[in-house]
């Protein structure tokens, strides 16, 4: 346990090795084979499926024979809260639908995977242009945008036909986000939710990139709100993704390394969306908190959607870095209101 944890450590720090000759692209989203484990139990103790806000609602351990199969850093999911589009860091698409019994995740299906492209069209080969952290579907469902951490760039792509044959389109940015932090750059975008005045515009947060005063730089992308702003780092956690719940609040995905006792922290964080301006400082409560006594490994992506009940579902996705110490997990809870339970 202790040298698969050392691994981890290393591997969340050192970058992923360029694509290999194998892995060379095709047009298109290819089908591919998806093995499918579960966790019936997050916590250390399998009766508890209550973790500070959330409720567990089961999880994957997700591989495939493919050899570049992993590396997942971004993952959403369209308002049908099962299609999902996820982005590695080695410039790929990965999509499928998941399946569930009674509310409980159970698997995925029709899988498929896929180069991402530039804006010329040409498949993106290199770590340094490739280097996908985050992805959400546009309001409309016919495009996403991407961030990309190494160029520190918000890429808008239009699903003509699939995923894999979208050109890139590079959205203009803030005059204020620029100097990021080599390799701790644009990690997050979320888009505004419906009827906030942020609706449908990209809003992103920085990994590592801090203020003056210590705290992780964010942008609103455009409208009457755009411009800088921070949100308050504390404990030693960076932001890995992030996304926009029903009530206006921006949930924060955050992941913490540590040397001593060698291993991974995740937390999930409510930010509070209607505070959201240019100069503005926020902070919220930490939601949710899980260390390796949990069923986590290197969490990256993150998810919200709404069940057919009304209740905010979140799905987290970890990027294993293709390191065989490490799994890529699959992860939903299910949101308890505070504010609700209070009035019960």
């Amino acid at each position: 346990m202790r040298h698969r944890l050392a691994w981890l450590v290393l591997a969340a720090l050192l970058p992923l090795a360029p694509a290999d000759a194998a892995s060379r692209p095709q047009a298109g989203m290819a089908p591919i084979e998806v093995h499918a484990e579960p966790i019936d139990a997050f916590g250390r103790f399998g009766s508890e499926t209550r973790f500070g806000e959330f409720e567990f609602r089961g999880g994957l351990v997700l591989s495939s024979p493919m050899k570049r199969f992993g590396g997942l850093s971004g993952f959403d999911l369209r308002p049908n809260g099962m299609d999902f589009l996820a982005v590695s860091d080695l410039g790929q698409w990965f999509s499928g639908r998941l399946r569930r019994d009674a509310g409980r995740l159970t698997g995925v299906e029709s899988t498929a995977w896929g180069t991402m492209r530039d804006p010329r069209g040409r498949p993106l080969l290199r770590r340094s242009r490739a280097d996908a952290e985050s992805v959400r579907f546009a309001p409309s469902g016919r495009g996403a945008y991407v961030t990309f951490e190494q160029s520190n760039d918000l890429r808008f792509y239009v699903f003509t036909a699939d995923p894999a044959s979208a050109r890139a389109e590079i959205v203009p940015m803030p005059r204020a986000a620029r100097g990021f932090v080599a390799n701790q750059g644009l990690e997050t975008v979320a888009v505004g939710p419906p009827g906030s005045p942020l609706a449908g515009i990209p809003v992103l947060v920085s990994e590592r990139s801090l203020d003056a005063d210590g705290n992780h730089r964010a942008f609103v992308v455009r409208g009457k709100l755009a411009g800088a702003f921070s949100i308050v780092r504390s404990d030693d956690y960076d932001v890995t993704d992030g996304a926009f719940m029903r009530n206006g609040d921006l949930l924060l995905l955050e992941r913490k390394v540590t040397a001593l006792p060698v291993g991974v922290n995740m937390r999930l964080r409510r930010i509070p969306g209607d505070a959201i301006r240019p100069g503005a400082v926020l902070d919220g409560p930490v939601a949710l908190e899980a260390a390796m006594s949990e069923q986590i490994d290197n969490m990256e992506g993150l998810a919200v959607s709404t069940d057919p009940d009304g209740r905010t579902r979140v799905t987290i996705v970890s990027d294993n870095n293709l390191n065989a110490f490490q799994r890529t997990l699959l992860l939903e809870f299910v949101w308890i209101d505070p504010a609700v339970v209070a009035a019960e």
